[in-house]
């Protein structure tokens, strides 16, 4: 029997900049669930009929981010089969460009690399494109909330929180002849992974 595939969900965010040309309108964004841990990840890889248990998974998981990092740091990216390649870039420094090759004459790189970042690849084969449009084909998409953004006062100090409504809500009051406008005082409280529909910008860590 086939697993059910777990929706990914899209919120929508007015856009509030009133300069803008696109002012009024709702753009789409992923409804970010908590972030899973390595150990978390490491149980649904051992729960996805492998023959392996979680302990021996989480003990590669953990090498893995040991020799990664070891060797894209000397310059070698590292393709993870069909998933995609980490590979190192240079970020240059405000005024790191080298004007004439004698001024390359005892060059320190370090004077003109600001940092060196590492960037993942998706595989874009054919038969595994991780891409765009291609990867958009593995995903169940569902319409979620509204999200927006409002002040509040914990304590004598303003802070904004994001706030959600579900845009079944909304489309409900703007038929009815309400305001339909996608505020709602109802604060997110980070990701859960419903099918319902979660909430949007978890990060913290999860074992489950």
């Amino acid at each position: 029997m086939a697993n059910e595939r777990i929706a990914m969900g899209i919120n929508l965010r007015k856009n509030k900049n009133t300069a803008s040309s696109a002012y009024g309108k709702y753009y789409p964004e992923v409804d970010t669930q908590k972030t899973l841990s390595l150990r978390g990840f490491a149980q649904h890889m051992a729960d996805h009929g492998s023959i392996y248990t979680r302990d021996v998974v989480e003990g590669v998981l953990l090498k893995i981010t040991d020799c990664l990092p070891e060797l894209v740091a000397q310059g070698v990216p590292v393709q993870l089969g069909n998933l995609g390649t980490f590979y190192p870039t240079a970020e240059v420094e405000k005024n790191g460009a080298v004007l004439s090759i004698a001024a390359m004459d005892g060059l320190n790189p370090n004077e003109v690399v600001k940092a060196i970042h590492i960037r993942f690849l998706p595989d874009s084969t054919k038969l595994d494109n991780l891409c765009g449009p291609q990867f958009k084909h593995r995903c169940t998409l569902e319409l979620r909330n509204i999200v927006d953004t409002m002040e509040v006062t914990v304590d004598g100090k303003k802070r904004k929180v994001q706030t959600l409504k579900p845009i079944a809500t909304a489309v409900a009051e703007c038929k009815a002849g309400q305001d339909g406008g996608g505020s709602t005082n109802t604060p997110a409280q980070g990701g859960g992974n419903t099918g319902g529909g979660g909430n949007s910008g978890g990060s913290g860590d999860s074992d489950e």
